[in-house]
């Protein structure tokens, strides 16, 4: 009888990331039958893994942040590939985007976090999420006090992303759903960890609920008001509704990750998609009226634009990784660039700055260190 395959995946943060990464936790099964499969996670993610039927054991990781990540990741790897070599792991597949990973950010996370596994992804990529019976009856809780049964349109706002996708203040948030919900029996829950209180008729407070329980709520919602973060990714998997979106971006984000790039990569409809560039009341507001009021396929046709090209990722990823002289990243990264996107002008322009600034950014880094300790 042959010895069960003991394999590690390393996928720390963040929600939205590890919602991807279940699909290659998918693959792993398929790949290698009757493994025992270990994913080491952030604290602060771990609970999108509960119940999770492709993950055997958690590896909880405490301490990670913005700040720590990229430490904790090279320790983790290097503590990953010594138990691999003692027999402690079969395989270990470091998918997180960070450190030389990094260079595996090809415009879209979904598709950068799978060139992480050096195998093809051939089962479906739908985010795998399992929900407990007490989280389908907290959504209903939910639904039930705020009557949402009685509402024509019930919109999820996600307004507080951590993607960094968009920038987007509570009071920015209140300001757009106060005008939105002028609309004949529409209700808006803002949905975040940030409170807001029950102060506002029709404008709910979502933060009772915890982001496994909101992919619960979808069910009693009809569409997503969002930035591409943790709840709009959570609301594609297999344990959400699937609702129609208008998303609101920053085209000029470092880590840009557009749901319509995404989606026609892996062969979803964009059908019930409006993505806007501009992050500006009015116009986001009077898009979500009129999907109420004229239909959602009409108004995609009045406010859909192409998806915005830029490459500043790719300069950026460039010093960050020459910073430690990870120049086989560099060049990776640069391959899997042109092999995407062509050799657009654009894009070589950003591959030339990004090497032509390194020296004067070393520089400015230094010297803005060594003031702030002053």
């Amino acid at each position: 009888m042959a010895a069960i395959k003991k394999i590690l995946l390393i996928q720390l943060m963040s929600n939205g990331d590890c919602l991807y990464a279940t699909a290659v936790a998918r693959q792993i099964k398929q790949d290698f039958p009757g493994c025992h499969l270990t994913w080491a996670i952030a604290s602060f993610c771990k609970g999108i893994l509960d119940n999770n039927p492709y993950v055997d054991a958690i590896l909880e990781v405490p301490d990670v942040n913005r700040n720590t990540a990229t430490g904790i990741m090279r320790q983790l790897r290097k503590d990953a590939e010594e138990k691999k070599r003692q027999g402690v792991y079969d395989e270990v597949f470091f998918t997180q985007i960070i450190d030389t990973n990094m260079a595996n950010y090809d415009g879209s996370i979904r598709s950068s976090i799978f060139r992480g596994y050096d195998r093809p992804i051939t089962v479906s990529v739908t985010p795998s999420l399992r929900l407990r019976d007490e989280e389908i009856n907290k959504a209903k809780a939910f639904a039930e006090r705020y009557k949402l049964d009685q509402y024509k349109n019930v919109i999820l706002f996600e307004f507080a992303p951590q993607s960094g996708q968009l920038a987007m203040t509570p009071a920015l948030a209140l300001e757009m759903a106060g005008k939105i919900i002028s609309n004949e029996s529409t209700a808006i829950v803002l949905s975040s960890a940030i409170k807001i209180g029950d102060q506002y008729e029709h404008i709910l407070d979502g933060s009772t609920l915890t982001l496994r329980e909101t992919a619960a709520l979808t069910h009693y919602c009809t569409m997503l008001l969002g930035c591409s973060s943790g709840i709009t990714w959570i609301s594609t998997s297999d344990a959400a509704k699937q609702l129609p979106m208008i998303q609101i971006l920053d085209p000029d984000a470092f880590w840009v990750n557009p749901i319509s790039r995404d989606f026609e990569r892996f062969g979803f409809s964009t059908d019930t998609l409006i993505e806007l560039y501009e992050n500006k009341v009015e116009k986001t507001t009077a898009c979500v009226t009129e999907a109420l009021t004229i239909g959602f396929e009409q108004t995609r046709k009045k406010y859909y634009t192409p998806l915005p090209v830029q490459f500043k990722t790719t300069s950026r990823t460039i010093y960050n990784l020459a910073v430690f002289l990870q120049f086989g990243a560099i060049f990776k990264h640069i391959g899997i660039s042109l092999s995407v996107f062509g050799w657009q002008p654009a894009l070589i322009k950003e591959i030339v700055m990004g090497f032509v600034t390194i020296p004067f950014k070393l520089v400015y880094n230094v010297v803005s260190k060594r003031l702030k300790k002053k």
